[in-house]
């Protein structure tokens, strides 16, 4: 099955791949024609353009059989998901919540209708208080709960009616999840310390391209990882303050199966050998054999007492006279 040679349908000219390649500018659709190209020109198992492509298995097997089917507009197509659909691009969001994050920088506290209403000025459009926490769980923010009164206080906002006093303590405040060590402080003993995180980071693997942006934060997920590693508890038993364990799971299937740990097992410990003063892969390698004995000569049989007849008796023994 691993031997299997990949190959594209030839819809295109290995050319004309290779013109829509350089003169594409989104990365997604810059990586499907790679697939494509590498198949074109160099066909092989899909591990191998999958490794040479930087993507996932999976990723190569769809997008050549997607091509195969459907053709050019099948490749220049965007799949389920992503944000075909929006009303501001992701530049616009982030001015949008620029003013808020500098007052949560400050200590100061903003609502998610302060929050909707200057999206909607900046939309030029209504939109659902869905779309606000969309919007916020997309630029990584944290909901916080706090009282309607310290809200008031936080923000100057203006004195309220028994009425409005209500809805107003219905709403939810943000702050931003931007300091790790704040709002994810060391609470176990397994949880990675600035320092070994500050070398564990640049080993784990960025978002794909296209889609959504990614909104967990890896720390913690190493954290979870580490947690279960140290403790030895179930995936649907890992405490509330971690990422929810699908998720987990789900990092450590996918590092498991792109060879992600490997990787950073063979950084850890090439890192650990120049620490020493040594080289960071060894020169050689020693391979010791030790013989084990277990029995003497004849095996089982010379460890196993001699058994009597099952036609002898308990309390008399036949003897051959004459």
């Amino acid at each position: 099955m691993g031997n299997r040679i990949t190959r594209a349908a030839r819809h295109l000219p290995a050319e004309a791949v290779h013109e829509r390649i350089r003169g594409e500018k989104r990365p997604w659709r810059r990586q499907r024609w790679e697939i494509i190209y590498q198949a074109l020109t160099a066909p092989r198992p899909a591990e191998d353009i999958a490794r040479t492509v930087g993507v996932s298995l999976s990723t190569v097997h769809r997008v050549i059989a997607t091509y195969k089917q459907g053709g050019v507009a099948a490749i220049e197509t965007p799949g389920k998901g992503g944000r075909r659909h929006h009303y501001l691009t992701l530049e616009q969001e982030r001015a949008v919540l620029q003013p808020f994050l500098a007052r949560a920088a400050r200590g100061e506290l903003a609502t998610a209708v302060e929050i909707q209403r200057a999206f909607e000025e900046e939309a030029k459009q209504p939109v659902a208080k869905s779309t606000i926490y969309r919007l916020l769980a997309r630029h990584g923010l944290q909901q916080l709960g706090a009282s309607s009164n310290l809200a008031q206080k936080k923000v100057g906002g203006p004195a309220r009616s028994d009425t409005g006093f209500v809805r107003e303590r219905r709403e939810q405040q943000f702050s931003p999840r931007s300091a790790h060590k704040e709002l994810f402080p060391q609470r176990y003993q397994s949880s990675l310390t600035d320092q070994e995180w500050a070398v564990l980071s640049p080993l784990i693997p960025p978002a794909k391209p296209g889609g959504r942006p990614r909104t967990v934060d890896m720390r913690a997920v190493l954290n979870a990882l580490l947690y279960v590693d140290r403790t030895g508890c179930q995936w649907r038993a890992l405490p509330h303050d971690f990422p929810p364990w699908p998720t987990v799971w789900t990092y450590f299937r996918t590092w498991r199966n792109d060879g992600t740990w490997e990787r950073i097992h063979t950084a850890l410990r090439e890192a650990v050998r120049v620490k020493q003063g040594r080289e960071p892969t060894p020169s050689a390698a020693i391979i010791d054999s030790q013989s084990v004995k277990t029995s003497q000569k004849g095996g089982g049989a010379a460890t196993t007492g001699a058994k009597r007849s099952k036609a002898a008796s308990g309390t008399s023994w036949s003897t051959r006279m004459g």
